[in-house]
């Protein structure tokens, strides 16, 4: 579907609305208008600040093209008419469709500008995460401005699922909440968003010329490497995610957990030698 501008978004449920990644083409004016709707949103309306928000958008290229309808494209094939227009994927289809053939645990299909997966319930009723989101507030799945408020929602009430948990990049840990308030650099925030929240076990070196290119798009001036006000302090009992070692998000905490105590135990028991 050739892209569509609806509710001030450009939107096609079939194919990208730019490159990838900055190496890849020019990046299109469609791209360019839906940035400067995320930046509205999060610098201008919710007080994040400029470098956070670009980091975001580095990695949203890299995840939809900045394109909120954009359907990740194992098996699209599957949803009616492939997904050629936004009128076959309406909430009431998008809602179950992927849980019909793959069950609730999988998570291999993602949608909108973060590729959202996974599903979630309310009101004991279970559907993909993002579309639920949408069915509870009225809304199209598909609409900019609701993936907008649903990453307000998951900042403000800390759901942050398998994401931004104890993220550490040169000695700082981001939680989401430090995270939209940072004056990092724009590289430091981008490898903190990929590792902690898309979970990109791949890196984050392709993003960030991505979001650097954003920071440039919107200013010329450079950012100063200021770290968070008020980081998040060690925490012993919870080790951070590391990008080069990730630990299988499927692994209980628990089972990581009781192994550091083991070996707390064990430590202080051991007996010490002493001279006579």
């Amino acid at each position: 579907m050739t892209p569509q501008l609806i509710n001030g978004f450009w939107l096609s449920p079939d194919q990208r609305i730019g490159p990838w990644h900055i190496a890849g083409g020019t990046v299109t004016q469609a791209q360019k208008d839906n940035a400067n709707a995320i930046k509205s949103f999060f610098v201008d309306g919710e007080g994040w600040t400029l470098n956070a928000v670009c980091a975001m958008l580095g990695n949203m290229m890299g995840e939809s093209t900045l394109n909120p309808a954009f359907i990740q494209e194992t098996n699209r094939w599957r949803l009616p008419n492939s997904a050629n227009n936004l009128s076959d994927v309406p909430n009431s289809v998008m809602a179950n469709f992927y849980k019909e053939y793959y069950g609730v645990s999988k998570r291999e299909f993602g949608i909108g500008l973060v590729q959202w997966d996974g599903y979630t319930e309310s009101a004991g009723v279970r559907r993909q995460k993002e579309v639920n989101y949408a069915i509870v507030n009225n809304i199209d799945w598909y609409d900019g401005w609701t993936q907008c408020y649903r990453l307000k929602f998951e900042q403000e009430n800390d759901v942050t699922y398998h994401f931004f948990k104890k993220v550490r990049v040169d000695g700082i840990y981001y939680t989401f909440a430090n995270f939209v308030h940072s004056r990092a650099t724009v590289e430091n925030l981008t490898k903190a968003w990929s590792w902690g929240y898309e979970r990109n076990k791949g890196g984050a070196d392709d993003r960030i010329p991505d979001a650097e290119f954003w920071w440039d798009f919107f200013t010329d001036e450079e950012p100063e490497p200021v770290e968070p006000d008020d980081p998040t302090p060690e925490d012993p009992d919870e080790p951070p995610f590391d990008p080069d070692n990730p630990v299988d998000p499927g692994e209980p905490i628990e089972t990581t957990l009781l192994m550091m105590l083991l070996y707390k135990q064990r430590k202080e028991l051991k007996p010490r030698c002493q001279r006579i």
